[in-house]
Formats: structure tokens, C-alpha cells, sequence
């Protein structure tokens, strides 16, 4: 019986023999990189035009001696195809990797919240960059804020740039805007207004900044709320009308093979959108999501104007 960490291990050596190219992230991540004393699931990155290679080591697992057991969730997401996953959608499985196996839940992502493409880094073993796993976790979960700025204290202590956008405290961000080079500066602060604060001003009252870092993640937050919700909503009405099937289960006891093709037939039958986001120009969902922060906070719009981010730092 594998543990969660034997169990990551062992996955991602069969991805490194298909040569399927991946990146751990999220909350195995964060136990890598002493943040996170425990997690049981495993969040995975891998390309849109590699999923159809990883269906086929899934069906390869399946038939081995002693043979895997893959499925989808009840909870499933999207299918396992580029047409859904290159736009965002999440796709949940569960994998056995023996018969005395405890059920292992793994998440896959193609194109994750928030991770500009050209800034996906991983190491040697598969790890995420500290900078991606920060990004990924700037959500609506007070949990996840902390994680956020321990990040940025580690990318600070390696002396990298990117610390000075996920750092949360007014003496952490001073030290590292110190250790920045003017190019970095520049660079970082095109991304994060709020950075403005520390070259603009001799002496910055605490209250004032810890304002403007409320203001900053609340953006954060109803950002990925709006995004969030245009997923959910469809999915939910999709599992509603699919769930109307005479005699349905979900999951099934099928092989993975049958059961994604299963679920892919349903999806594009009941009309589960392969990109929520098409209808929705970014610069109206962040609108809508300034709007809800100026409400929420009692805050003017020019206020928050002082610390929004950009809108391809948003919603890259």
C-alpha cells in the first residue's frame, strides 16, 4: 500500500518513462517546499497536447500485472481532452496503483489559474517553481494566503525578483525591494502597482500599506471568484441533464478507457462549454470583480485602481 509521497513518486516516474512532461504543484508542492506539513491529494500540470499519450498510459496501467485501477470521480471536472483542458477546465480522477491501494485522488490541470505559459518552470523531479505554486494560490481561501507569502519569503531568500510579488509584510518587502536590482524593480512593479508604495514614499505609514494589501488580495479573491463561478455553473448544469440518463451511475466500474469516452459523449451532448471564458472579456470580469471589492471594502474606485493588477496578471 503506497503512501500519498509513494504514490507521487511512482506516478511521476511512469509520466517520466511515457515521456509525458509535467509539473507538480498546489499542496504536494507546498509540503516540498516546507510549507505544508501533510496533503492526500496530488495536482498535476500537463500539456493539452500530451493528454491523449497520458490516456494511453492509463489503458497501458491498467492491463499491467498487478494492474492499476484509474477513474474519474464522481466530482469528475472536465474530460481528459485538450478541447476542454486548453481553456481552463480541471479534471479529477481517482488511481489505485495496487490492489491493497488506498484510493489516491489526483487533479489534473493543462492550463492553470493565474500561470502565464511562458513562466511554467519545474525542476529536475517535476516540481513546480516557487513563483507557479504562488500563483496557483492566490484564491478565495483565507488558508492559502499564508502559503503565498511564505513563497515569496523563499523566492526573496534565493534571491529572486518574483519574491516581490507574492511578499504580504511592509519589512519583508522593503528588504526585498532593497535587494532588487532597478531593472527588477521595473519589472515587478509593472506586474504589482502596490510596489509603487515603497518607491514612492521615505517613510510608509503601516496602516495605510496594510489597507492597500487588503485592497490587493481582496481584487485577488472576487477575480477568482468570477472565473471560478463561470466554471461551476456550466458543469453543474451539465451533471444535472447527464444525471437524467435512464439508469445512470457515475463513476462507473468501466476501465478508464470507457469511461472517458463516456463522459467526453455526455459533455459534448449536454453542451458543457470547452471555454467558459469565450463570451467574457477579461476586462469586464475584472470590472464586475473591482466593482464587489469597492463595495465589500467601502473603498473608492481610484483606491483600488492604486493596487490593481494588471489584466493579463489576473487572468493571463
Amino acid at each position: 500500500m503506497s503512501t500519498p509521497l509513494e504514490f507521487l513518486k511512482i506516478f511521476a516516474g511512469q509520466l517520466q518513462q511515457a515521456e509525458i512532461p509535467f509539473a507538480i504543484t498546489s499542496g504536494m508542492a507546498c509540503v516540498h517546499y516546507g510549507l505544508q506539513q501533510i496533503t492526500k491529494d496530488s495536482d498535476w500540470i500537463i500539456p493539452a497536447e500530451d493528454l491523449g499519450r497520458l490516456r494511453e498510459l492509463f489503458t497501458r496501467l491498467e492491463g499491467d500485472l498487478p494492474p492499476w485501477r484509474i477513474s474519474y470521480r464522481q466530482i469528475c471536472g472536465a474530460p481528459l481532452e485538450a478541447e476542454f483542458m486548453a481553456h481552463g477546465w480541471t479534471s479529477h480522477l481517482s488511481v489505485w496503483d495496487s490492489a491493497g491501494s488506498v484510493e489516491h485522488k489526483v487533479d489534473i490541470f493543462s492550463k492553470p489559474p493565474r500561470v502565464r505559459s511562458e513562466e511554467l518552470q519545474m525542476d529536475a523531479e517535476g516540481w513546480a517553481s516557487r513563483h507557479i505554486v504562488a500563483q496557483m494560490k492566490r484564491t478565495d481561501r483565507d488558508k492559502d494566503w499564508p502559503i503565498v507569502h511564505g513563497l515569496g519569503q523563499q523566492l526573496s531568500e534565493h534571491q529572486r525578483p518574483e519574491g516581490l510579488l507574492h511578499l504580504a509584510e511592509l519589512n519583508a518587502l522593503l528588504a526585498a525591494w532593497k535587494a532588487a536590482t532597478q531593472q527588477e524593480r521595473e519589472q515587478m512593479t509593472a506586474r504589482r502597482p502596490l510596489l509603487r508604495m515603497l518607491a514612492d514614499r521615505s517613510e510608509i505609514d503601516p496602516l495605510y500599506f496594510e489597507r492597500r494589501i487588503l485592497l490587493e488580495r481582496l481584487i485577488w479573491e472576487r477575480v477568482n471568484e468570477q472565473r471560478h463561478t463561470r466554471y461551476t455553473r456550466p458543469w453543474r448544469r451539465f451533471y444535472r441533464s447527464w444525471r437524467q440518463e435512464l439508469d445512470w451511475e457515475w463513476p462507473s466500474s468501466e476501465a478508464f478507457t470507457a469511461q472517458h469516452q463516456r463522459l467526453l459523449g455526455a459533455a459534448r451532448g449536454y453542451g458543457l462549454p470547452p471555454d467558459p471564458l469565450a463570451d467574457t472579456p477579461k476586462e469586464a470580469l475584472v470590472e464586475t470583480a473591482v466593482a464587489a471589492v469597492c463595495q465589500v471594502a467601502a473603498a473608492a474606485k481610484q483606491e483600488v485602481a492604486e493596487v490593481l493588477p494588471p489584466v493579463y496578471e489576473l487572468l493571463p
